[in-house]
């Protein structure tokens, strides 16, 4: 599955919080980052032990008359492997999942 498009944000923000969001309401982006570049508030030391030193993350950003969410899915740079995803409730982290299991895999 596909972890960091708009049709994923969808099924998650429905299936995890029984939300409906129309693809056309979202904003997306991608970032490249250094794995220390990752804001220690928001990953857990399981999710940085996992990250390789690039990580790609995609991010999808939702706004609707209460809330602002946004769900972001790190990859590894190289491998575009899904590695973890962070969900953010007006800035504050209500969900993460490991999305990558495979323990050797680790960098």
């Amino acid at each position: 599955m596909c972890y960091h498009n708009a049709e994923y944000f969808v099924i998650f923000m429905s299936l995890q919080f029984g939300i409906d969001v129309e693809e056309e309401q979202l904003g997306e982006e991608s970032v490249l980052l250094y794995k220390e570049e990752l804001d220690e508030n928001l990953v857990s030391e399981e999710m940085f032990s996992i990250s390789p030193e690039m990580v790609l993350v995609h991010s999808c950003v939702y706004n609707n008359k209460e809330h602002e969410w946004l769900v972001c899915v790190a990859s590894d740079a190289d491998t575009n492997q899904p590695l973890f995803l962070v969900c953010l409730k007006n800035g504050e982290k209500i969900y993460e999942e490991v999305l990558l299991r495979d323990e050797g895999n680790e960098k």
